[in-house]
């Protein structure tokens, strides 16, 4: 999906109201860098591989359900690599989606992003939509049927989406979005350098020898 202009989100996390109504256990750091639990792997490789990732864009679920699967199996399960997850909203509807997705518990957050890129179609809907609110309207309530599958109620969902430590989060990645040079999704930064567009399992095999080797 091709960048969608950043002063899109910010104007939409600046809407949100000051009053914190619910607390959670995500958190960052300094320096633009997102903290566990978002990171997966071994956390002792050298090789550090983040994905920039929206959750409305058809490429990344295409990722999702192939690159991923390919580069979990392969590279994070058998110990060569670190994988990170950083949101990169292009849109009101995207930075909901996230904030949704944070209302999780931890040990949920893959398995939960992987259900809502999986499942992208029945929620993220456009159809004779003329504005972002339009489009949050249509989609807000098939939205909430996927949170309910991992115990998000529809109370705690819009806490979050007041809870100011979410949004200083999804800043942070921002932040670091543009540190990086990162103009659209997915995009992977791999020990600093930028790979762009939806890697097949040949690519990541062609990327990842040189790092390894």
């Amino acid at each position: 999906m091709s960048h969608i202009l950043r002063i899109l989100v910010i104007l939409s996390l600046c809407s949100a109201t000051a009053q914190t109504l619910a607390k959670n256990s995500w958190s960052f750091e300094s320096d633009s860098n997102l903290s566990i639990p978002m990171v997966i792997g071994n956390l002792d490789s050298s090789i550090h591989v983040v994905e920039y990732r929206s959750l409305t864009c058809s490429h990344c679920a295409d990722f999702a359900s192939n690159g991923f699967v390919h580069l979990k199996e392969n590279y994070i399960d058998t110990g060569l690599i670190n994988f990170e997850l950083r949101p990169l909203p292009l849109n009101p509807l995207d930075l909901n989606a996230f904030k949704l997705l944070y209302c999780t518990n931890e040990d949920s957050l893959f398995e939960f992003d992987k259900t809502l890129l999986k499942n992208q179609k029945k929620w993220f809907i456009t159809k004779d939509a003329k504005t972002w609110k339009d489009a949050m309207d249509k989609s807000e309530p098939e939205l909430l049927k996927q949170g309910a599958l991992f115990g998000v109620s529809k109370e705690r969902y819009e806490s979050c989406i007041l809870n100011e430590d979410l949004n200083t989060l999804i800043q942070t990645s921002l932040d670091s979005a543009k540190k990086y040079k990162v103009n659209s999704t997915p995009s992977f930064i791999i020990n600093g350098d930028l790979y762009e567009g939806n890697l097949s399992n040949e690519r990541i095999d062609e990327i990842l020898k040189g790092y390894i080797d």
